[in-house]
């Protein structure tokens, strides 16, 4: 029997003309955040049959009118098998990857093993489902791909430790070879949120009341993103409206980028 991941690559796509296949958004990250609020946002889009959520948290299950499936985007085979279960019933046109964790830790003590965990979620968890998923648009000649860095992988990070920067400025390196790789057929383009108002900017233990209000006071907009603010853009990036866009790195971030 073959592996997983020998099944995802091998098995051609067939369209028997008998019936008309619907279409899926895939978003990794899907329980909170932004990846929460482009759910919700794709929901409601006419271009998608499905919406299709991956987390780790069990609340994925939950969001009203997702197709949730609880799934660490760092384990390829569950990722893959769960690729699979859904292109039974659907085409994946459209996959936003989300899904990141943030931990501070001085480079003294930076453990190895605190490193891997890191980035298998926020590096390896990506080109997971890059991989489960890509292979299929490209053979059906049509797909966007929106992965998901921060600020932090352009210009380091104070709140999180070196491995969360590394982490997030790999992305980069990734979306442009898919962008390359898949071209014509995949569009691929990279999104960069600045201090948003998520889960983890308050709850992650990273910021304080005080740090989160002097870092927005600087900003040239005088204030924190929305979750929404940010999935309209990814709206845009998995829609026809950016049919001329590959390989861009487009920054959400209230000008932040212009520090």
């Amino acid at each position: 029997m073959p592996n997983v991941a020998g099944t995802i690559l091998s098995r051609p796509f067939t369209d028997t003309g008998m019936t008309e296949r619907k279409r899926a958004a895939l978003v990794t990250g899907a329980a909170s955040g932004i990846g929460r609020a482009t759910v919700e946002r794709f929901s409601t889009n006419d271009e998608y049959d499905i919406v299709v959520g991956f987390d780790v948290d069990d609340s994925i299950e939950d969001i009203d009118g997702v197709e949730g499936h609880v799934v660490d985007v760092s384990d390829y085979n569950a990722v893959a098998n769960a690729v699979i279960a859904i292109e039974e019933h659907a085409d994946i046109t459209s996959l936003v990857a989300c899904a990141a964790v943030s931990r501070y830790a001085w480079i003294g003590d930076l453990a190895p093993e605190e490193w891997d965990k890191l980035l298998d979620v926020n590096l390896k968890g990506q080109y997971t489902v890059a991989r489960a998923v890509s292979t299929r648009m490209y053979e059906r000649n049509e797909g966007t791909i929106v992965t998901v860095s921060s600020g932090a992988g352009q210009r380091g990070s104070v709140s999180a430790g070196v491995h969360y920067s590394a982490s997030k400025a790999g992305i980069f390196g990734l979306t442009k070879g898919l962008a390359k790789q898949l071209a014509p057929h995949v569009r691929v383009n990279c999104i960069v949120p600045g201090l948003i108002d998520t889960p983890l900017t308050f709850d992650s233990g990273l910021w304080t009341e005080d740090d989160i209000k002097a870092f927005a006071d600087d900003l040239p907009l005088e204030r924190l993103g929305s979750a929404d603010e940010v999935a309209r853009v990814i709206e845009f990036l998995s829609g026809n409206g950016s049919a001329y866009m590959t390989g861009s790195i487009v920054n959400v971030d209230g000008g932040g980028a212009l520090s």
